[in-house]
């Protein structure tokens, strides 16, 4: 037996290797060359293949498990173990997991950022049959909702993580076991009790006791019973923020607060902890203004045929306004190779692929989807792409994640005319769209009415310089300017 480990060459720079999917099973003979698994990075998929002759004995990792260079994920021996031909899986009995062995199932480290995970919903049951690679539950993470595959075949035995429980990355959720008394025996050699549960991650926040002399000193009317109050006295505690169940008894008749109750009163702060998604977001912008130097440029472009272009094609091509910017962006950051390039380690690295980030907002905070190769998009299908992704991103799945090379933030649709916005790291820029607005111009002394929207870039100091940016808010004006050449992607 032997184990076949990644190569040690393999230098995602600071980017994690996270298991994708097996391309093989377990019990399945192999052959050299032939592929085993899938290795995704944000920037790249890397298939590995066999360099052994054999047959898969064993799985060592599970897909979404963070791996490192050189690290061993499968053991491989004779094919006279599975006893099939070459590419032929081995006939498993009622489950793959061997009389005595009980494999555990973890929650998995999806990003070296990921500490914890939240059980949304399982999909099977103690005692089910599941087989490799099989959707076993729904797990949150910080900045997604995604699914997790069976590390392996077999019975499962216990799950021993509740749906709504939150628990550290790689801690044992469930086990798959042969029988009862196998797990029972290995729980004992673990020195874990005989009815494990999962260790639960609760959020401590730091408690700000309130000064005496700041809390109301007044009886709170009990909440039983219906709560007298005028109309008037009601539209004036929502428009102070205070909570009519903290005044005591009204001056009005019965004890009825009426307005003149709440003068001199003050609303209480409300304190509203963090979600992941709101934390994530707030250690990285606030790394991001810390670490990023950033700069900005900003630029007003004639939106004229950019209007027409929408109003010709929206219908046909089912756009938006933004698609086009999106489109139009795409093939000017492959046209700057600065705009898709980033800073690591006193090094300035060229990405190959000109992937968009969309920033969305959602009810949880602000996401970033990618769309992928989005130069190589025609409008058709990018905006039917960008569609999928909004709505995906507001459903809680986001795709694409930490693969973005340039983002796209546009805030036109509220009305807000210009914005500066900070560096999604570790990209190097990002462009925050404004509304399309109706001006007139002169030209050639008459005055004119025309469409206008203002562009505004932050870039990386460190990656790019004034000119290169001027130049960059040339190139993409003038494709805006020219819409029809949009509609074709690169070959």
């Amino acid at each position: 037996m032997q184990q076949l480990r990644l190569p040690k060459d393999i230098d995602p720079g600071h980017w994690p290797l996270v298991m994708g999917s097996w391309a093989a099973q377990k019990g399945q003979v192999v052959a050299t060359g032939q592929a085993l698994a899938i290795i995704e990075t944000p920037v790249a998929t890397i298939e590995v293949r066999s360099t052994l002759d054999g047959a898969i004995l064993d799985q060592l990792v599970y897909p979404g498990q963070v791996l490192q260079s050189g690290q061993a994920i499968c053991e491989i021996g004779p094919a006279s173990a599975a006893g099939q031909g070459h590419g032929q899986a081995a006939r498993p009995g009622p489950t793959d997991v061997a009389p005595g062995k009980v494999v555990p199932i973890l929650m998995p480290q999806a990003g070296q950022t990921m500490e914890e995970g939240t059980i949304l919903s399982w999909k099977i049951k103690e005692g089910d049959l599941v087989q490799p690679g099989q959707v076993i539950l729904e797990i949150e993470t910080d900045k997604a909702a995604m699914d997790v595959e069976a590390p392996s075949g077999g019975r499962v035995a216990r799950i021993v993580a509740k749906e709504g429980q939150v628990v550290p990355v790689k801690t044992p959720i469930a086990y798959l076991a042969d029988s009862d008394a196998d797990l029972q025996a290995y729980l004992a050699s673990q020195g874990q009790p005989l009815e494990a549960q999962a260790p639960s991650v609760q959020a401590q926040l730091p408690s700000q006791p309130q000064p005496e002399d700041q809390k109301p000193q007044v009886e709170a009317q009990q909440p039983s019973g219906r709560l007298r109050a005028s109309p008037a006295a009601r539209r004036l505690a929502a428009q102070m923020g205070i909570d009519l169940r903290t005044v005591p008894a009204g001056s009005g008749p019965a004890g009825r607060i009426i307005s003149t109750d709440l003068l001199g009163l003050k609303a209480e702060p409300k304190t509203a902890g963090l979600t992941k998604m709101r934390l994530a977001i707030a250690r990285n912008l606030l790394w991001s203004k810390q670490n990023i130097p950033h700069f900005y440029a900003k630029r007003q472009v004639d939106a004229q045929a950019l209007m027409a272009a929408y109003r010709k094609y929206k219908q046909e091509y089912g756009c938006t306004i933004n698609d086009l910017i999106v489109a139009a962006v795409a093939r000017a950051v492959r046209q700057f190779p600065a705009f898709r390039s980033q800073f690591r380690d006193n090094n300035i690295v060229e990405l190959p692929s000109v992937n968009i980030g969309i920033a969305v907002g959602t009810d949880q905070g602000l996401t970033v989807p990618v769309l992928l190769d989005a130069d190589r998009l025609d409008l058709r299908t990018l905006a039917e792409r960008t569609k999928r992704l909004v709505e995906n991103a507001r459903a809680g799945r986001l795709e694409g994640v930490g693969q973005g090379v340039f983002t796209v933030t546009n805030l036109g649709m509220f009305g807000v005319e210009e914005f500066y916005a900070i560096i999604n790291p570790p990209e190097s820029a990002i462009l925050a769209v404004g509304a399309v607005r109706e001006l007139v111009k002169v030209e050639k002394g008459n005055i004119l009415p025309t469409h206008v929207v203002t562009l505004c870039l932050s870039v990386d100091h460190r990656v790019i310089d004034g000119v290169l940016a001027a130049q960059f808010l040339a190139g993409l004006a003038e494709l805006l300017q020219e819409p029809d050449s949009l509609l074709e992607g690169a070959r």
